[in-house]
């Protein structure tokens, strides 16, 4: 399903997947930006009207599975254009599910180390340039056609950042 954000003119595409283990839906927004930059978020349906449902944890230990269908999601929007980018910004986990787990500054959160595993085990440096910002945990997969031919700069995607969301974002690339 695709909508259009009226304020930022950004087009927000929605997407659902079933587990098979857990049989819980799950939603994944692809909101779009320009020069074909994709950011990506996904959340348990069951608690969509959280403001914290980024974060929240489901505890059915699938995060694998779940990510796994959100990186098919990335590679649609890849098969139907080459020149595609992608982001994403790993939530902060919640105070309660910390409580006895070591947090590094310099590594990110738990869900962060995650994803970043998953994106440099899955996706190789020829097609895309990946930078890992811990403070921030904003993980970023940058078409390398793009760059190279000067479609879009990391510039313009920390601008666009931090245009959109609340924060101040210094990619270090």
């Amino acid at each position: 399903m695709r909508s259009k954000d009226n304020d930022t003119l950004r087009i927000i595409d929605l997407w659902t997947f079933r587990s098979l283990k857990s049989n819980k839906r799950y939603i994944v927004e692809v909101e779009g930006f320009e020069n074909e930059f994709w950011g990506l978020k996904f959340y348990w349906k069951g608690v969509e009207k959280s403001k914290n449902r980024y974060s929240l944890l489901t505890n059915d230990f699938e995060p694998r599975t779940i990510v796994r269908t959100c990186i098919e999601v990335m590679l649609e929007y890849y098969r139907n254009n080459r020149l595609v980018s992608f982001g994403f910004i790993a939530a902060p986990d919640l105070d309660k599910d910390i409580k006895n787990k070591k947090v590094n500054k310099e590594t990110g959160s738990r869900r962060f180390r995650f994803y970043q595993r998953i994106m440099v085990n899955l996706f190789g440096p020829e097609t895309f340039l990946q930078i890992a910002d811990t403070t921030s945990t904003i993980y970023l997969l940058v078409n390398r056609e793009q760059l190279t031919n000067g479609t879009i700069t990391i510039k313009d995607i920390e601008y666009k950042l931090n245009q959109t969301y609340e924060g101040e974002f210094t990619i270090n690339g």
